[in-house]
C-alpha cells in the first residue's frame, strides 16, 4: 500500500510538471511577445501612431531644407519641422498623462523632449548655406529621429515575425530606391533608385552609381545604418526558425516520455494495488484459521 501510494504522489506530480511546463511556455510565450497561434501583436507600435507620424515627417523636412536653391522648398521644409513638432507635443502630453495615472517611469519621454525642442528650433529660418555648427545640430537630430524609430519600431521584434520583418524590410528598400531618386542627380530611373539602395544597403558597392550630393551621402549614411539593423534582424529570425524547430521537437519527445511513463506508472500501480489486494485476503486467511485453531 505504501507503494501504490508513493506512485500515486510521483504520478500526479509528472503531470502537474508536465502541465506546467505548457503554462511556462504559453506565459513566457505572451511575455516575450511571440504568440504561438499568431503574430497579432507585431503591430501593436500602431498603438503609438502620432509618434510614429511626427518621426516620419521631420525626415523629408531635413531634406527639403537642403534645397538651398528652392525658396519655396525650405518654407515648406521649416513648416514640416513644426507639425511634426505640434505631433509630437500632442503624442508626449497624453503618453506624460497615462504614464502618470499608471504611476510608471517616463522612459523614452525625454528622447521624444529633446526631438520635440530640436524640431522648434528647426522651425526657425536659416540660411541657404549652412555652418558647421548648424551641420553637427541637424545630422544629430536626424540621428536621434533615427534613434527613436528604430526603437519604436524594433522593440516588438520577435523571431515569429519573418514574413513581417521581410515585408518592412522591402518596403525600407523600395522607400530608399524613392529616395535617391529625388536625392541624387545621377538616379536616372526609379529602377536606379532600387538598384543604389539595394548596393547601399548591402554595402556592395560596386561604382556604377554612387551619391554625388550632400543630401544623397547624408541619405546613404542612414541608409547603411538602418539598413544594418534590418536586415541583421532579418538573418537572424531565419536562424531563429531552425532553433525553435529544434526546441519544438525536443519538447514533443519531452511529453510523449512523460505520457509513456505516466502510462507505466499507471500499469505498475494496478499491479501493485491487485497484490495488495491479494496479501491483504491472504491475510485475512490466516487471522480466520489461526481463529479456527
Amino acid at each position: 500500500m505504501l507503494f501504490g501510494l508513493y506512485f500515486d504522489l510521483l504520478g500526479g506530480t509528472l503531470k502537474k510538471l508536465s502541465e506546467t511546463k505548457l503554462a511556462a511556455n504559453v506565459h513566457a510565450g505572451a511575455r516575450d511577445g511571440i504568440d504561438y497561434r499568431g503574430t497579432m501583436n507585431f503591430f501593436s507600435w500602431f498603438s503609438r501612431p502620432l509618434l510614429l507620424l511626427g518621426l516620419i515627417s521631420s525626415i523629408p523636412a531635413f531634406y527639403l531644407l537642403l534645397g538651398r536653391d528652392n525658396e519655396d522648398l525650405r518654407l515648406f521644409g521649416h513648416a514640416l519641422y513644426g507639425l511634426a513638432a505640434v505631433i509630437l507635443m500632442i503624442d508626449a502630453v497624453l503618453q506624460w498623462e497615462i504614464h502618470r495615472q499608471q504611476k510608471r517611469k517616463h522612459g523614452k519621454l525625454t528622447l521624444d523632449v529633446v526631438i520635440i525642442i530640436g524640431c522648434l528650433l528647426s522651425v526657425l529660418p536659416s540660411g541657404a548655406h549652412w555652418s558647421v555648427t548648424e551641420w553637427l545640430f541637424r545630422l544629430g537630430l536626424c540621428a536621434v529621429i533615427l534613434l527613436r524609430m528604430t526603437t519604436l519600431v524594433l522593440q516588438h521584434v520577435k523571431p515569429s515575425h519573418l514574413v513581417q520583418m521581410t515585408v518592412l524590410a522591402l518596403i525600407m528598400l523600395t522607400t530608399a530606391g524613392a529616395g535617391f531618386y529625388w536625392l541624387e542627380p545621377n538616379v536616372a530611373t526609379y529602377a536606379d533608385g532600387v538598384w543604389l539602395a539595394f548596393t547601399t544597403i548591402a554595402t556592395v558597392g560596386y561604382g556604377d552609381i554612387v551619391p554625388s550630393t550632400p543630401a544623397a551621402k547624408i541619405f546613404a549614411v542612414f541608409i547603411v545604418l538602418l539598413g544594418y539593423a534590418m536586415f541583421s534582424i532579418v538573418t537572424a529570425n531565419i536562424a531563429a526558425l531552425f532553433v525553435e524547430e529544434d526546441e519544438a521537437r525536443f519538447e514533443r519527445e519531452l511529453h510523449r516520455d512523460i505520457r509513456a511513463l505516466r502510462e507505466e506508472l499507471g500499469i505498475l500501480r494496478e499491479t501493485l494495488k491487485t497484490q495488495d489486494e491479494i496479501l491483504a485476503a491472504y491475510a485475512a486467511r490466516l487471522d480466520r484459521d489461526s481463529d479456527q485453531r
